[in-house]
C-alpha cells in the first residue's frame, strides 16, 4: 500500500490578533476561550471578560495567547500587589480576589473527585487560610548574568528559564521581601564575576541566606560579603560543592522552627512547609479531625522530619512514622528526642513499593495519617485497606493524585467524611487539601 504525503494544515494564527470571550479557568489558572473550535489559553484573563489577544504559540490542538486589552472586567478581578506579577512566574492568581481564588481551587478539587472517584456531594469544611502576603519562609532565588556580567536576581518568567529581575517580593516574609536590590548590588561588587549561581533564603528561628557559588571567592570578596551581613537580621552562609563558610560565625548546624507545641530541627535541604502560619493551623486541624485519644496508636506515612508525628505523639499512646529518605528518618528521630518524646518510632521504607510485610505495619494501628508528595500514595493506600483501620487522614499537595487514591478508599468501603482546602500557597494555582476517610 502506498502512503502519499499529505501536507499539514497551514498554521496561520501565530502573531495574529483576535477578540475572544473567556469562558473558564484551566487547572493552571489561565483563562480559556475558543477560536474556530480550538481552545485558547490566556494568562491573566478571567471568566466573563472579553480579551483582545495576540497568539504567541500555535499547536495542533490549542493556541496560547497574551492579553493586549481586556474589556467587561470581571467583578472577581483584583489589582496585583506585586509590580512584577505580569512578568514573574512565581504567582498565578494575584489578579483574582482572595475569595475567588479559594472558589476556583475548591471547584478544581470537586471536579477531580467527581471524575476520578464519582463523588458529587462533598462534605466541605471551612478552608484554612492565613495572610495571603508575606507568608513564604523558604525560597530559591535565581541568579543569571547579562552580556556585561551584571547580575539578574529574581524568579523565572512563566513558561521560561529566563529570570525576571525582581526589586521586591510581597510573598516572602518581611525578612527577605525587600532584599533583592541589595543582593544584586553585592553580587555585582564581587571581583569573581558570575560566581554566584543562586540564593536560598530561609526564615527559621535563625533566618539564613545561602549564597551558592561555582567559583572560588577571593579573600576580598569574602570580606565584602562579611561586611554586607553586619546590619542584617539573618546569617549569611557561602556554599559550594566542597565547603560551607559561615560568615557570621554563629550559624548553627541545623535550623529550627516551632509548631504545635514542638520544636523542629532541619537543614536547608530538608523539606519544610513554606507557610508557617498555615502549617500551625494544618497540624491543629489534623489532630482535631483524627479525634485523638490517649489509647490511639497512629501511623504517620511520609512523615518527613516529624511535622505531624510529634504534635500527635503529645496526645496518643504511640506514633510510628515512616519516610522514604534515611536522612529524614534520622531527623525525625532527633526531633523526637529534642521534644523528650518516648512514644515515637521512625522507620525508613519505600512506601511506593507493592508490599505490606513491613514490621511496623500491624493491627495495633487504629488511625493513619498520610502526607505524600505530588505523586500521591497509591500503593500505600492499597496496603492500608488490607488492615481494618477505621480512620484515615489524607493530606495532599496534588488534588489529581488525591482523587485517584480516594477512589481506592471509596471502592474498599471508606466514606469521605470531611474535606477542606488549605491555602498553603496563596496567590498561586497550587492546592493543598485535607480529607478524612472513615470505615465502619
Amino acid at each position: 500500500m502506498v502512503n502519499f504525503y499529505k501536507p499539514s494544515a497551514k498554521k496561520n494564527n501565530l502573531n495574529q490578533t483576535f477578540t475572544i470571550d473567556i469562558e473558564r479557568l484551566d487547572i493552571n489558572g489561565d483563562g480559556v476561550a475558543r477560536l474556530n473550535k480550538k481552545p485558547v489559553f490566556v494568562s491573566g484573563a478571567l471568566p466573563g471578560e472579553q480579551a483582545t489577544v495576540k497568539v504567541i504559540e500555535e499547536k495542533s490542538k490549542y493556541l496560547r495567547a497574551k492579553v493586549i486589552k481586556l474589556t467587561n472586567l470581571s467583578s472577581q478581578r483584583a489589582q496585583p500587589e506585586c509590580k512584577h506579577f505580569y512578568q514573574c512566574g512565581g504567582c498565578d492568581l494575584q489578579h483574582m480576589q482572595t475569595q475567588a481564588q479559594l472558589s476556583y481551587k475548591q471547584n478544581k478539587v470537586a471536579e477531580l473527585l467527581r471524575r476520578n472517584a464519582e463523588l458529587i456531594d462533598l462534605p466541605w469544611c471551612e478552608p484554612l487560610t492565613s495572610p495571603s502576603l508575606g507568608y513564604r519562609r523558604k525560597a530559591r532565588i535565581g541568579v543569571q548574568y547579562n552580556k556585561h556580567a551584571q547580575a539578574i536576581v529574581g524568579f523565572r518568567q512563566k513558561n521560561s528559564n529566563t529570570l525576571t529581575a525582581i526589586k521586591s517580593c510581597p510573598i516572602l516574609t518581611s525578612t527577605f521581601s525587600q532584599e533583592f536590590s541589595e543582593f544584586t548590588a553585592v553580587i555585582n561588587a564581587l571581583s569573581a564575576k558570575k560566581a554566584i549561581s543562586h540564593i536560598e533564603v530561609i526564615a527559621a528561628d535563625q533566618p539564613r541566606v545561602i549564597f551558592r557559588h561555582i567559583r572560588d571567592l577571593a579573600k576580598a570578596d569574602v570580606q565584602l560579603l562579611t561586611d554586607f551581613t553586619q546590619d542584617k537580621d539573618y546569617q549569611l552562609v557561602l556554599q559550594n560543592e566542597d565547603s560551607i563558610v559561615d560568615l557570621n560565625k554563629q550559624a548553627t548546624q541545623a535550623l529550627t522552627y516551632q509548631a504545635a507545641g514542638c520544636k523542629f530541627s532541619f537543614s536547608e535541604t530538608d523539606f519544610v512547609q513554606v507557610n508557617a502560619n498555615l502549617n500551625q493551623l494544618m497540624i491543629e486541624q489534623a489532630c482535631q479531625w483524627l479525634e485523638l485519644s490517649a489509647e490511639d496508636n497512629v501511623l504517620d506515612l511520609f512523615c518527613g522530619l516529624g511535622n505531624f508525628s510529634l504534635p500527635i505523639a503529645l496526645q496518643v499512646n504511640s506514633v510510628i512514622g515512616v519516610e522514604g529518605v534515611d536522612a529524614m528518618v534520622e531527623r525525625a528521630t532527633t526531633n523526637s528526642g529534642i521534644n523528650a518524646l518516648t512514644n515515637t518510632k521512625f522507620y525508613q521504607a519505600d512506601l511506593n513499593a507493592e508490599q505490606s510485610d513491613w514490621p511496623w505495619f500491624n493491627e495495633n494501628i487504629n488511625k493513619v495519617l498520610l502526607d505524600p508528595a505530588r505523586a500521591g500514595a497509591l500503593n500505600a493506600v492499597k496496603n492500608i485497606v488490607e488492615l481494618n483501620i477505621k480512620t484515615i487522614l489524607y493530606i495532599s499537595c496534588d488534588p489529581a493524585t488525591m482523587a485517584r487514591d480516594a477512589k481506592v478508599l471509596i471502592d474498599n468501603g471508606y466514606r469521605l467524611e470531611k474535606l477542606g482546602l488549605m491555602d498553603m500557597f496563596a496567590q498561586t494555582r497550587h492546592v493543598e487539601t485535607m480529607a478524612l476517610f472513615t470505615r465502619k
